[in-house]
């Protein structure tokens, strides 16, 4: 197939925060994972629910004297209803004229990104568009 196989991606804003985004078909496991670092503390998201594995939040708080940091973590084994939930969200927005969460401005910002990244990577010797 004609695709990346794996995409790799930092981005900057303009009061220096970074995000580091990694993409892969080549990992042979499923395997989700979202991690916010923060400068006590991190969030991480595992698991999509299925061959992802049980979706779980884990709170990591950075402690004064270092060491092992406290952590909290939440696992939720049930149904996932996000994407019945989101559509519930969308028809209720349709029915009184509010605008949805996550709107066409978003994702068109969202491509915006993905070109601009398509843009500076050209001729750049790590990368190499597939097809």
């Amino acid at each position: 197939m004609p695709v990346e196989d794996n995409g790799f991606l930092a981005l900057r804003t303009a009061y220096g925060q970074s995000a580091w985004l990694h993409a892969s078909c080549t990992e042979w496991k499923n395997l989700f994972c979202f991690e916010i670092f923060g400068r006590d503390g991190k969030l991480q998201v595992d698991g999509l629910g299925g061959s992802y594995g049980v979706e779980r939040l884990s709170h990591y708080r950075m402690l004064p004297q270092m060491g092992p940091p406290e952590t909290t973590i939440w696992e939720y084994p049930g149904e996932d209803r996000s994407w019945h939930d989101e559509f519930a969200h969308f028809v209720q927005c349709v029915s009184t004229g509010r605008a949805p969460q996550g709107g066409l401005n978003d994702a068109l910002a969202a491509l915006e990104v993905v070109g601009e990244v398509y843009r500076q990577a050209e001729g750049r010797a790590c990368f190499r568009r597939a097809g």
